[in-house]
């Protein structure tokens, strides 16, 4: 690929304001029928959206994701949506991170023949806030490999994940002090009913020449659901339990905890320019309620719709239950991650 032809692929970045979480597509969360990826993906991109998140450490998602795209290429190409996954994590703990060059260039490889694809348009380096500083930023490191990667022409963008959003910001100074900046930063649960931290950090991301700041994961990792979160979830009873309430008073007023955390996410993207919210859809059904809650948001804006008094009422009462815990940050890495 030629400099002008790399030139064009970094500007023609369009992805859309909701993203697909293939995450969930690992049965992490609930058990996945087989039917279930490729009529979700069909659905999402006849739906607008076009920009889908894995990673190899979410089990099996990158071969589920590989597969569903597979099977809808005669109507939605390759070239007709993006594909980001990410490198450095393969398990749950410490000492299952390799942010060496080496494993970083095979892990890309490696997704690419999961994704039945021969370019990766964004790769991020998973939960930076596992390793140290050095392994990422430094000589022989994560970031180094990938950048490799992007003047060849492989990936279209570079960027990093994690948590805790201090520990993406000091990267992000980092390499816009040494003149390559990160394309993308990807953040979770920092723009939910319960914290909104994000809001503060994202000018700081732009002001280190960061183009495009996401955020996953709107439901806080399945916090705001009327199922509730899984065992393995890192908050704690108290906030589960004002999660919880918060769900069950919502559904006593006759509306759904997930779809009000869900519009409540798609609105905060225009008060700090985010570029997508990535939210994590199982099934066709789950893809048509989140395109449905954004279309509200846009109406909203538009002053096509209004919030119902119920509605506000609810979102008072939640804003109540969650007090306590507004823009608490749980501990990551957790003590069962750390090896």
């Amino acid at each position: 690929m030629s400099t002008s032809q790399q030139t064009v692929c970094q500007t023609d970045f369009r992805p859309s304001e909701l993203g697909f979480g293939a995450g969930a597509l690992s049965g992490t969360y609930d058990k996945i029928e087989s039917h279930w990826p490729v009529e979700a993906c069909r659905e999402a991109l006849r739906g607008g959206i076009n920009v889908f998140d894995t990673s190899p450490y979410y089990g099996a998602s990158e071969f589920v994701l590989g597969d569903a795209l597979e099977a809808v290429r005669d109507e939605f190409p390759r070239s007709t949506y993006y594909i980001q996954t990410k490198v450095g994590r393969y398990g749950v703990t410490t000492k299952d991170f390799d942010y060496r060059a080496e494993r970083i260039l095979d892990s890309v490889k490696e997704s690419m023949r999961r994704l039945r694809t021969d370019y990766l348009d964004l790769v991020l380096c998973h939960d930076v806030e596992f390793v140290d500083f050095q392994d990422v930023v430094g000589p022989g490191g994560a970031l180094e490999a990938l950048f490799k990667l992007k003047a060849e022409g492989k990936i279209k963008y570079v960027g990093c994940s994690a948590y805790p959003l201090p520990v993406l910001l000091k990267i992000a100074e980092h390499q816009a002090a040494k003149g390559q900046p990160l394309d993308v930063i990807l953040s979770y649960c920092h723009y939910t009913l319960q914290n909104t931290k994000l809001a503060e950090y994202t000018p700081k991301f732009r002001a280190a020449g960061v183009r495009y700041v996401a955020n996953a994961s709107p439901l806080g990792m399945a916090l705001f659901r009327d199922a509730g979160p899984p065992q393995w979830h890192p908050a704690h009873a108290e906030l589960r339990n004002a999660a919880k309430q918060s769900a069950e008073y919502a559904k006593e007023n006759g509306l759904n905890i997930s779809e009000l955390a869900s519009m409540f996410a798609f609105t905060g993207r225009d008060i700090f320019q985010l570029n997508t919210t990535y939210i994590g859809l199982e099934n066709k059904e789950d893809v048509q309620k989140a395109l449905a809650a954004w279309k509200r948001v846009k109406d909203r804006e538009q002053d096509l719709e209004k919030p119902t008094e119920t509605e506000t009422k609810v979102l008072d009462k939640v804003r109540e239950l969650l007090a306590t815990y507004k823009d608490y940050s749980w501990q990551s890495p957790t003590p069962r991650e750390l090896a």
